[in-house]
């Protein structure tokens, strides 16, 4: 720890019994306050003045012009959720979710339920039915695969005379529309069933959202943010939405820290044009550009982009074929995607996005893609030259075992997202097997071999599962490795477990450090951002079934209150 920090430690001792004579907004006080620093990890109250920490201490708290007794309850460090996609959630939250939806009474009531919640006219569109049909939510693998549940526009023609509405199976192969969207398409179906070109043709024909439509999704994102104590989102949506931030940053609606990722490769030339890259010049360290308006609000640096696919759809690239596919099982094994399809210029652009200042975060699920990356990496060096690249890994989903020894090397920083786990292993061994799966999700190894994990959620996920933001569940997935059911009984791969305080530190400190913020974030120390978790569960005192049933009581940003529970 440093000596002026340290200072401020003991100063904040002597404080306890005097008035607010330093001039404290606000105090959280009679807490049980982890701070998540190494040499002292424990308070009882925590002082702020302005929008940042300025003490804290164990003996009685001093005043404060706003003081909240947390009457015994656990504060945290704001949870920083190292990979969403925002715009996404936002669609999903104020649309339509049919992930877990195979039956026509089910499917019949969410429509009407997201008719309640849009204007007339609102297009009503994606939902993603049928996603959990087979292998069940919460379930460890081996369900009994059943018929394709398919809905028909019958269901629910006479509650959506005002929604026009186009949804689709979760293989985004099927699609359902209703007599409103049949009748703007120009379509004749009596079932509403659409396939192949007349579904591509009629969802290219849906008109693009109104700018309002989706400042009122950022809102309903924001909310569920607050809900679960996330104080910061790192976000790859389309780089429109930085638009979005912006005008709820100008009506003071921001609640959340927003650290902004484009997710293509082919836009690091405007990065570099428009200062949107790193300061690894910086006289106090490397630090992420800030936008010109809301210096503490939103921040860029970091582009994204893919090296393979995914595992549900059998496009990440392994060395060996998936151990399910038997009809091309001789040589399927995945393939590459986007830019990395031609990997020469895959390589040339991302050795001029790090040469231009830019830091890099790259997907990567299967084991021949991951290790390909670590060579990559070599090249950077070679090239460009050494510098602390904090270089993240995205998903680091499926490690070959030779290539865990080769992490330390690079200082990677491993953006995983753990509720993976629970979500995953319902399927992932009739993937690729029991042996490959000895090295997916391998939060211990990747941490005893050097990396910085920087834990996130993938919300709200893909077209086939939903990840919650929800923190909880991912520090219940890390710390278990159990699905929400409690399968197994001992974890899947239980060596891969890690402690408590080390999956608070990847949600918190290890988010944090990933994006170049770990000075102003991700701990509870003088000098940092007031940002606060507070929640009505002592995490180190139950067991971990019960952190799913926990809530959180306050969430606080920037000194303020952005929500209290019972509201």
């Amino acid at each position: 720890m440093k000596k002026p920090i340290l200072c401020l430690l003991i100063i904040s001792f002597f404080v306890s019994c005097q008035s607010n004579e330093e001039g404290y907004d606000l105090v959280l006080s009679n807490g049980k306050i982890w701070t998540g620093e190494q040499n002292t990890p424990w308070a009882k109250w925590v002082a702020v003045k302005g929008n940042r920490i300025v003490a804290l201490g164990d003996g009685e708290a001093p005043d404060g012009s706003k003081s909240i007794d947390l009457a015994g309850r656990l504060a945290l460090p704001g949870f920083n959720d190292s990979h969403v996609h925002f715009a996404s959630a936002g669609s999903l939250l104020l649309g339509i979710n049919l992930l877990d939806v195979n039956s026509d009474s089910l499917f019949r009531q969410r429509v009407i339920e997201t008719t309640e919640r849009l204007p007339k006219g609102s297009w009503i569109t994606r939902g993603d039915w049928g996603a959990y049909e087979a292998w069940a939510v919460g379930s460890s693998g081996g369900s009994e695969k059943k018929r394709p549940y398919e809905p028909y526009r019958a269901l629910i023609d006479d509650v959506t005379e005002d929604y026009p509405v186009l949804v689709s199976r979760y293989d985004r192969l099927v699609g359902l529309a209703n007599k409103a969207a049949l009748d703007v398409l120009g379509i004749e179906s009596k079932t509403g069933i659409l396939r192949g070109t007349k579904l591509w043709e009629a969802r290219a024909a849906i008109p693009e959202k109104s700018f309002e439509r989706r400042l009122e999704e950022a809102r309903r994102g924001l909310e569920e943010c607050r809900k679960w104590g996330v104080t910061t989102v790192q976000d790859m949506s389309p780089v429109d939405q930085v638009d979005i931030y912006r005008k709820l940053g100008e009506d003071g609606e921001l609640t959340c820290r927003i650290n902004f990722c484009p997710s293509s490769l082919d836009y690091y030339t405007t990065m570099i044009n428009d200062d949107w890259t790193i300061d690894w010049d910086h006289p106090e360290g490397p630090r992420p550009a800030s936008d010109t308006l809301f210096t503490d609000w939103i921040t860029f640096g970091t582009i994204k982009t893919h090296i393979d696919g995914i595992m549900g759809a059998r496009t990440a690239r392994f060395y060996e074929p998936y151990s399910d596919n038997t009809i091309e099982r001789t040589w399927w094994r995945g393939g590459w995607r986007q830019f990395s399809q031609d990997m020469s210029s895959f390589k040339d652009m991302i050795v001029k996005a790090d040469r231009g200042g830019i830091q890099l975060r790259i997907h990567a699920i299967g084991d021949e893609a991951n290790s390909i990356l670590l060579d990559i990496l070599d090249t950077l060096k070679a090239v460009n030259g050494e510098k602390e690249r904090r270089f993240r890994l995205v998903h680091a989903q499926v490690i070959a075992p030779q290539d865990f020894g080769r992490f330390n090397d690079h200082k990677v920083v491993a953006e995983v997202q753990p509720y993976h786990v629970t979500d995953d292993m319902r399927w992932m061994e009739e993937r690729i097997g029991f042996e490959r799966c000895k090295g997916a999700y391998a939060f211990k190894t990747l941490q005893e071999s050097g990396s910085i994990l920087s834990f996130g959620s993938d919300w709200p996920g893909t077209n086939a599962s939903y990840y919650p933001i929800n923190p909880l569940f991912g520090l219940y997935a890390a710390v278990t490795r159990q699905t929400v059911n409690g399968e197994p009984a001992n974890g899947w791969f239980p060596e891969q477990k890690i402690s408590l305080e080390d999956a608070l530190k990847a949600y918190t400190w290890g988010s944090s450090f990933g994006a170049f913020e770990e000075k102003i974030k991700g701990t509870i120390t003088p000098g940092k951002l007031a940002d606060f978790a507070v929640l009505d569960t002592d995490l180190f005192e139950t067991e971990p079934s019960e952190w799913l049933e926990a809530n959180v009581d306050y969430t606080i940003v920037d000194g303020k209150v952005v929500y209290e529970r019972g509201d």
